[in-house]
């Protein structure tokens, strides 16, 4: 128990505080070297983040044929019905589209359920005259194989009737409960003509199909509509592509609706377009990689903040204490080795990337990129006009700049395999997640600066066990001196009460 100074008149708290101030000041630096290197491997997850975003959201679309495809393709005429995609091979063909019929699903439904039937209504409740005790089953033929079956009893209900279905992966069907206009549901996965069969005795005693199809629209009857394959007709020649899309003449055409009254007009051409969107962006992303690169190795550092202790910040405000952790923060990863060669690697990257042209070789300042002024570190500037001359004139090589050609890597594979370098070693470190971009990813603590973190807690705790017993002894012996005073005090009083008497 710690006795106050009553017996001394000494203030023993204070006395305490003040004598383990100092013996506290190496546990309070290494707290302050634990929160440098929170900070430090905070900023290194800032940076893992920027780097991973770059290289798996941005530089792995680019590297994708049509990223740099130099032709486009326009809809004229129609163009609700019609959607047009040129790809890496599209031919300048212009397209007189017809759309006669879509593709469409197998598509079995069942007469309108009654108002008192629901998810929970089980077969028996469903099923035709004569035939309540099940089992129902349903058949599904898939091209020549034997076909698959599926069995329900009568105590199945509608809702565990779908996730059965739905759940059969192999079946290649959805079931849905249509609850606007109340009747059971199952589509083919697929589009086209015979890709599905439906067949058996849940179709007939459960969805009330009979071999008709009901088509004769008996209220009470369900209905199976079969899939059909598309019926297009492109340039006078009548195609019958089973799913709504086919490629022709290099360019992906989607088929949304019949053309009715007027054609779609696909026209193609190379205007580059879509190479020049690719390499703006591009050159946008990586001109703010490089910015917050940049920022932090060159972020000023004030050697005066460090880290505030606990009992600092009991004499401050918040915003005191937020414009010190600012500055404090400032600069901790200046000069940074990783990111410096990261920066360096981008930028070898940039300035080899070229392609050969007859004699001569065609690089990226050739082409219209070129970077700023020095002060800006590397900066990357287009001048747009010099871009769009340069893939009208030679397409090819401009393409093999960016995405290489004949066995050989481009810019963007070249820049994505290489910024696998500087995650590995960041991961390394500060045990960031070298394949997510996640700015709040957790931490590794088997990486270098996570058992350095371990290694500090361990010390810091070890410490504070020791300086807990240094301030239990000392209030112990300031105690002892309290009792040994009070009970002179007692003695001192006694005798002066004998002497009066």
């Amino acid at each position: 128990m710690r006795v106050p100074g009553l017996a001394s008149n000494m203030d023993i708290e204070a006395l305490v505080k003040n004598m383990m101030t100092a013996k506290r000041a190496p546990l309070d630096k290494m707290s302050q070297n634990k929160q440098l290197l929170e900070w430090r491997r905070e900023s290194y997850r800032e940076i893992n983040s920027s780097l991973a975003d770059f290289r798996y959201n941005k530089l792995d679309k680019y590297r994708l044929a049509n990223a740099t495809n130099v032709f486009s393709s326009t809809v004229s005429g129609n163009k609700t019905a019609v959607t047009a995609e040129a790809t890496k091979s599209a031919n300048q063909v212009t397209m007189n589209i017809k759309v006669e019929r879509l593709a469409s699903q197998t598509t079995a439904s069942s007469p309108t359920l009654d108002s008192d039937k629901n998810l929970q209504s089980k077969l028996s409740q469903l099923a035709a005259d004569g035939n309540v005790s099940g089992p129902f089953i349903l058949e599904v033929s898939q091209g020549s194989g034997e076909p698959l079956k599926l069995e329900f009893s009568k105590d199945d209900t509608i809702q565990s009737v779908l996730n059965k279905i739905n759940g059969k992966s192999e079946a290649n069907l959805t079931a849905s409960f249509d609850e606007a206009s109340r009747k059971i549901i199952i589509k083919s996965k697929e589009y086209g003509a015979d890709t599905v069969i439906l067949s058996g005795s849940f179709q007939t005693d459960i969805m009330k199909i009979t071999d008709d199809g009901g088509e004769d629209g008996t209220p009470n009857r369900g209905k199976l509509e079969n899939g059909t394959s598309a019926r297009v007709e492109i340039n006078g020649q009548t195609h019958y592509p089973k799913q709504n899309e086919l490629t022709i003449n290099g360019v992906k055409l989607t088929f949304l609706e019949v053309t009715k009254d007027e054609n779609s007009v696909v026209t193609t051409k190379p205007d580059g377009a879509n190479l020049i969107n690719t390499i703006k962006s591009f050159v946008g992303n990586y001109n703010s990689l490089i910015g917050a690169l940049n920022s932090k190795i060159n972020e000023q550092k004030y050697k005066d903040f460090s880290p505030l202790t606990a009992e600092q910040k009991e004499k401050m405000s918040e915003d005191e204490i937020t414009k010190w952790e600012t500055k404090a923060k400032s600069g901790n990863l200046k000069g940074d080795s990783i990111i410096k060669d990261a920066l360096f690697q981008m930028r070898s990257l940039l300035w080899d990337a070229s392609t050969s042209m007859g004699d001569k070789k065609l690089n990226l300042a050739s082409i219209g990129i070129t970077t700023g002024d020095y002060r800006e570190n590397g900066k990357l500037y287009i001048d747009e006009g010099k871009l769009q001359q340069a893939i009208i004139d030679n397409p090819d090589e401009v393409i093999a700049i960016f995405n290489g050609n004949q066995g050989s890597k481009g810019l963007f594979q070249n820049m994505y395999d290489q910024a696998l370098t500087p995650l590995a070693k960041l991961a390394d470190k500060a045990g960031t997640m070298r394949f997510s971009a996640d700015p709040k990813a957790s931490f590794n603590e088997q990486s270098i600066m996570g058992k350095e973190l371990t290694d500090l807690n361990s010390r810091m705790a070890a410490f504070s066990k020791k300086i807990k017993v240094t301030e239990d002894n000392l209030y112990r012996q300031f105690t002892a001196m309290e009792k040994a005073i009070n009970k002179f005090n007692m003695q001192s009083a006694s005798l002066a009460n004998f002497a009066g008497q």
